[in-house]
C-alpha cells in the first residue's frame, strides 16, 4: 500500500490503526500542507468550496462531487475492529463508537481544513476501507491558543405538532498547555407526528369500522462530551474522551372509532423511555522497534427503562388494557492493541489483538389493567434475562502497491466468542470464526478507478432478541431465543468510479453476499415465535452515486446529486420453506437533489426528491407492511452570510407524502385463513425547517 500523503512519519503511523477520539472528538494535530496529491488522489482545496461559503468541514465534504458520507457509528459492529466509515481526518479513522463521521466533521471549522483528498480505500494503510474515502487534512497549527466554536441550530415547525426549538449543537476547540481540548453539547431533538384514518376489515374483506388516529412522538437526546489529545516531545501520542447522554422519549397514539356492539371506543397507546448512557475511552501510541504500538481501551454503559401501555375505553363494555415494562442495563468493555510498521520495500503490516466483554441484564413485567385502574402482573415467561459475550480477536493486515496503478490490502483474522444467556432456552456456547478481507484498487485510466473486494464478516447480534417482549399495541409478542448465533456475510463488491472533470463524478457498484444465519422471525414452538437464524440467503445490490455539474450547459453554479440503490435480499421462509424477500429489507432508494449557488451573490436555492421502500415484515401469524405513500419533496433557499451565519430555510413534504401501514392477521399461521386486516393512512402535512450554522 502507498501513503495517502507525504506527511510526517509520526502522523501517518497513526493511520494504521483506529483511535477513539480525533478532531472535534478528533484531535486537531498540525499537519503540514502538501504540494501535490499522492496515490492518484483527487484533491479539493479551500478555493474549490469558495462559492458555497462553508462554515464547517461537513459543509465542504458534502459538496465534493459524487461523494456521500457513510453515516452511523461503530455501535452496531463487533468491537472496534476495522474501519467502517469512509471519512478520515489527518489520515485517521473516526473510531469513537458514539460519534459518526457527520458529527465529527460538524465540529471542525471550515477555516481549519487545508484540503480534502478523495482516495481509494484499498490504497490506504487503514484496515477495512474500500471504495472512495475522504481524507480531511487540517492546516498546520489548526488548534492553537484561543477558542474556535462551531454552532448549529435546526428548529422545525410542523402542523398539529409541538414546535421543535431544541435541536442543535455547539462545540468548542482550543489548545491548552499543548493539549488539544474539545467540548461539545448536542441535542438530537425530535418533534414528529401524523394523523388519519385506519380501516378495519373482517376475514372476508368487509369493512367493520374506521378508526381516526393521531400520533405524536417527542424525543430529546442531549449529549455532553469532551476529548483531549496531546503529542509529547518524544513523539508519543495520547487521546482521552468521555461523554454522557440522556435519551428522553415520549410517544402517544390515540384512536377513536364507533364499533359494532361496543359503540364509541377510544384507544390510547403510550411509550416512555428515560435512558442515560456514558462512555469513557482513550489510546496511547508510541514508537517501538521499527513500528508504532497503539493501546486502546473503551467502556460504555447504558441504562434504559421503557414502559409501553395500551388502554381501551368502550361505551358499551368493559375497560381493558395492558402494560409492558422493561428495565435494561447494557455494557461494553474493549481492550485493543495494534502494532504497525512499513518495510523498506514499501509494504505495510499491522498485527492487532482485541478483547471484548459485552453484557445485557433485562428485568421485564407484563401486566393487565384491573377494574380499579391498577395493573396486575402476570407470568409471561420472560421476566429476567442475562446475556454475556466474551470475545477475543486477532488479525494480520498486509498491503502494498502491486504496480504503479494497482494497490492491494489483505486482512486475515479469527475470533473466539463465548456466548451465554439465562433467558428462554438459554445456554452457553463457544465459537471460533475465521474472517477477513481482500481489497484491490486499480487505476484503469487517469480518470477511471475500479475497486473490488471480497470479505467474510461476522455481524453483531441484538442482545434484546434473547429476551421475551410483548407488543401491547398490536396484541402480539416475541419469545426469547437463547440459540441465536451472529450472522456471517460472505460478500463481494465491484465498483467503477469515473471522474468526469468539469461535468462532475459518477460511480456504480455491483454487490453480492451469501449470508449465513441472518436474523428474522421464526417459530420457536408450535404456539410461539421470536427472532432466530435463517438458512443461507442471497443478497444482491446495485447502487450508483453521481454529481452532475451544469456549468458547461450554461447554468453556472448549479449541480444535481443522485444516490440510487436497488436491492433484493432473498431468504428461505421458515414457515413455507419458499424463497421470499427478507423482512424489512430495503428494496430501493431514490435520492436526487438540485442545488444552485447563484454566481456573484450569497444566495443559493434548491430542491430534493426522496423515495425509499422496504419489504413487509413477515411474522408467523401476520404480514405487516410499513411504508410511505408518495415521495418526500423539499425546496430551500439559503443565505450564506447573515450576521456571520449561514441560514437555510426549507419547505418540506411539498408532494404530501403520507405514512401508510397495512396489516393482515391470520387465525393461526399466515398460510391459513385471515382473521382480520387493517389499512392505515396518516398524513403529517407540509412543514418548515430552519438551519443556522456558523463559527465564532
Amino acid at each position: 500500500m502507498r501513503r495517502i500523503s507525504a506527511v510526517s512519519s509520526l502522523a501517518m503511523a497513526m493511520a494504521c490503526s483506529p483511535t477513539l477520539a480525533k478532531a472535534q472528538e478528533v484531535a486537531l494535530d498540525p499537519t503540514p500542507a502538501i504540494e501535490t496529491p499522492a496515490n492518484g488522489a483527487q484533491r479539493y482545496t479551500q478555493s474549490d468550496f469558495a462559492s458555497f461559503s462553508p462554515r464547517t468541514a461537513l459543509d465542504m465534504v458534502e459538496k465534493v462531487p459524487g461523494f456521500l458520507i457513510v453515516t452511523g457509528t461503530n455501535g452496531g459492529e463487533r468491537g472496534l475492529g476495522a474501519a467502517t466509515q469512509n471519512v478520515l481526518i489527518n489520515g485517521e479513522r473516526i473510531a469513537n463508537k458514539s460519534t459518526d463521521a457527520r458529527s465529527a466533521l460538524q465540529r471542525i471549522a471550515a477555516m481549519q481544513v487545508a484540503y480534502i483528498d478523495i482516495v481509494d480505500g484499498a490504497s490506504l494503510d487503514v484496515p477495512g476501507l474500500t471504495g472512495q474515502v475522504a481524507n480531511v487534512v487540517l492546516v498546520a497549527g489548526a488548534a492553537q491558543a484561543g477558542f474556535t466554536t462551531t454552532m448549529r441550530w435546526q428548529p422545525e415547525w410542523r402542523p398539529r405538532i409541538a414546535d421543535n426549538w431544541l435541536n442543535g449543537e455547539v462545540s468548542t476547540t482550543s489548545r491548552l498547555g499543548g493539549t488539544n481540548v474539545t467540548l461539545s453539547l448536542k441535542n438530537d431533538a425530535t418533534r414528529q407526528g401524523h394523523w388519519g384514518p385506519e380501516q378495519r376489515f373482517d376475514g372476508n374483506g368487509d369493512l367493520r369500522f374506521v378508526r381516526d388516529e393521531f400520533g405524536a412522538y417527542d424525543g430529546d437526546r442531549p449529549r455532553l462530551s469532551a476529548a483531549l489529545a496531546r503529542t509529547t516531545v518524544n513523539g508519543n501520542k495520547w487521546n482521552f474522551n468521555a461523554g454522557g447522554q440522556l435519551q428522553l422519549l415520549r410517544d402517544q397514539v390515540t384512536g377513536s372509532s364507533v364499533q359494532p356492539v361496543f359503540g364509541r371506543v377510544t384507544e390510547k397507546f403510550r411509550f416512555t423511555e428515560n435512558e442515560y448512557n456514558f462512555d469513557i475511552g482513550g489510546d496511547y501510541e508510541l514508537g517501538l522497534g521499527k513500528g508504532r504500538l497503539k493501546l486502546i481501551s473503551l467502556y460504555r454503559f447504558e441504562h434504559s427503562p421503557v414502559v409501553d401501555s395500551f388502554v381501551v375505553e368502550r361505551e358499551f363494555g368493559v375497560r381493558s388494557g395492558e402494560r409492558f415494562t422493561q428495565r435494561a442495563d447494557e455494557s461494553e468493555s474493549i481492550l485493543r492493541g495494534e502494532y504497525s510498521w512499513r518495510t523498506a520495500g514499501g509494504t505495510d503490516w499491522q498485527v492487532a489483538l482485541e478483547g471484548a466483554y459485552n453484557t445485557l441484564d433485562v428485568d421485564a413485567e407484563f401486566a393487565t389493567l384491573q377494574p380499579d385502574g391498577s395493573f396486575l402482573p402476570i407470568i409471561f415467561g420472560g421476566e429476567t434475562t442475562q446475556v454475556e459475550e466474551r470475545r477475543g480477536e486477532a488479525s494480520l493486515t498486509w498491503g502494498r502497491a502491486l504496480a504503479s496503478n494497482l494497490t492491494a490490502q489483505i486482512n486475515l483474522g479469527a475470533e473466539y466468542s463465548g456466548l451465554s444467556s439465562s433467558g428462554p432456552g438459554g445456554l452457553t456456547r463457544r465459537f471460533i470464526r475465521p474472517k477477513g478481507k481482500l481489497a484491490l484498487a486499480w487505476k484503469l485510466g487517469a480518470k477511471t478507478t475500479v475497486n473490488w473486494f471480497v470479505q467474510r464478516r461476522v455481524d453483531q447480534l441484538n442482545f434484546f432478541d434473547f429476551a421475551s417482549s410483548v407488543d401491547v399495541a398490536n396484541g402480539q409478542g416475541n419469545g426469547g431465543n437463547g440459540l441465536l448465533v451472529p450472522p456471517v456475510l460472505n460478500r463481494t463488491e465491484l465498483e467503477f468510479v469515473q471522474d468526469m472533470g468539469a461535468w462532475g463524478n459518477a460511480s456504480v457498484a455491483f454487490a453480492y453476499a451469501y449470508a449465513q444465519d441472518l436474523v428474522d422471525q421464526i417459530p420457536l414452538s408450535p404456539t410461539t415465535e421470536g427472532r432466530g437464524n435463517l438458512p443461507g440467503a442471497h443478497l444482491y445490490r446495485i447502487s450508483s452515486k453521481a454529481t452532475l455539474l451544469l456549468d458547461r450547459l450554461g447554468w453556472k453554479g448549479a449541480r444535481i446529486n443522485s444516490d440510487l440503490t436497488w436491492r433484493r435480499n432473498r431468504v428461505r421462509d421458515p414457515l413455507t420453506d419458499g424463497w421470499r424477500n427478507q423482512s424489512q429489507g430495503q428494496e430501493y432508494l431514490v435520492d436526487v437533489s438540485l442545488r444552485h449557488d447563484i454566481p456573484g451573490s450569497k444566495l443559493a436555492w434548491g430542491a430534493g426528491y426522496f423515495d425509499e421502500r422496504y419489504s413487509p415484515n413477515l411474522r408467523l401469524g401476520a404480514i405487516e407492511n410499513d411504508y410511505t405513500d408518495g415521495a418526500f419533496v423539499t425546496a430551500f433557499v439559503e443565505h450564506k452570510d447573515v450576521a456571520g451565519f449561514t441560514v437555510k430555510l426549507s419547505y418540506r413534504n411539498l408532494a404530501g407524502m403520507i405514512d401508510a401501514f397495512d396489516r393482515t392477521v391470520f387465525v393461526d399461521r399466515r398460510d391459513g385463513p385471515v382473521a382480520f386486516s387493517e389499512s392505515r393512512r396518516r398524513k403529517f402535512g407540509q412543514y418548515v425547517q430552519l438551519t443556522m450554522t456558523g463559527t465564532i
